[in-house]
Order: structure tokens, then C-alpha cells, then sequence
């Protein structure tokens, strides 16, 4: 079972820039394996759960999988950034970004939806200050 659809192309091409359009990045190219399957398949090896995941869970990793998607699409955006039609006197250049850094912070926010949904929530013992977890043990209760 994939973890997203088509439906989740806008939310990347956001995660990307906002300026872009099907027209600048159709969603032939977000459905290519190098980017959309890697991208899936990054985060079931991570949580080989994902897939399975229902609610607010399902709601993280469909998060990170958008997020990884649009760090690994985030260089062949780079590319198409400009162009010119010799002869006809068009030309056109988006806004400068910093795609390595655009794709850098991308990979860090889907590690971070990650680190929520597998990190444990509740402290276990010892993760509790050493001095409470000493003074649970050696309590002493006198009369």
C-alpha cells in the first residue's frame, strides 16, 4: 500500500515553493520512482509501519513522506529555474532559493515528523533525573 497519492502533489509542490504550478513541476515527474517511491520507501525502512499507521500517526508519516519527497525533488527544481526562447525575446527566471538548503531543511522537518511518531513518549525510568529514580528505590517509610 503506498503512503501517498496524487492527491498529496499540491502539498509537495508547496513544501517546494509556493510559486509552483503542475505547469512548472507536473505530477508526472513528483510520481517518478527516483523521487515519489524513494521517498516512500526512505520512510518504510524507517518505520516499516507506515503503511499501516491509521489517524493522527497515518497524519505524521504522510507529512515526512511529502517532506522527503520534495527534498529529493528539490534539485531537479533547481534546474528549472529559467528559461529563454532564443528569437522570440522571452525570458523568465523565477526568485532566486537556495535549493541545497531548501532541500537540507526539508530532510530535517520529515526527520523530525519521524522522531515524533518513533521515539518513545512516555520517560521510562531511566530517563528520569538520577535523583528521583534513586529516591523511588530507597524510600523508606518510619512509623
Amino acid at each position: 500500500m503506498a503512503i501517498l497519492d496524487s492527491t498529496f502533489n499540491p502539498a509537495i509542490r508547496m513544501a517546494l515553493h509556493s510559486s509552483l504550478t503542475t505547469e512548472a513541476l507536473p505530477d508526472a515527474m513528483i510520481a517518478l520512482n527516483i523521487y515519489l517511491g524513494a521517498a516512500e520507501a526512505e520512510i518504510l525502512r524507517r518505520d516499516p509501519d507506515a503503511a499501516s499507521r491509521t489517524g493522527t500517526e497515518l497524519i505524521v508519516v504522510q507529512n515526512a513522506a511529502v517532506l522527503m519527497t520534495a527534498a529529493l525533488l528539490a534539485p531537479a527544481v533547481e534546474l528549472m529555474q529559467s528559461e529563454y526562447i532564443p528569437g522570440g525575446g522571452y525570458r523568465y527566471q523565477r526568485p532566486e532559493v537556495n535549493w541545497k538548503e531548501r532541500a537540507a531543511l526539508l530532510r530535517q522537518r520529515a526527520e523530525s515528523e519521524l522522531t515524533t511518531l518513533l521515539s518513545p513518549s512516555s520517560p521510562s525510568l531511566s530517563a528520569r533525573p538520577t535523583l528521583f529514580a534513586v529516591a523511588s528505590r530507597t524510600f523508606r517509610s518510619y512509623p
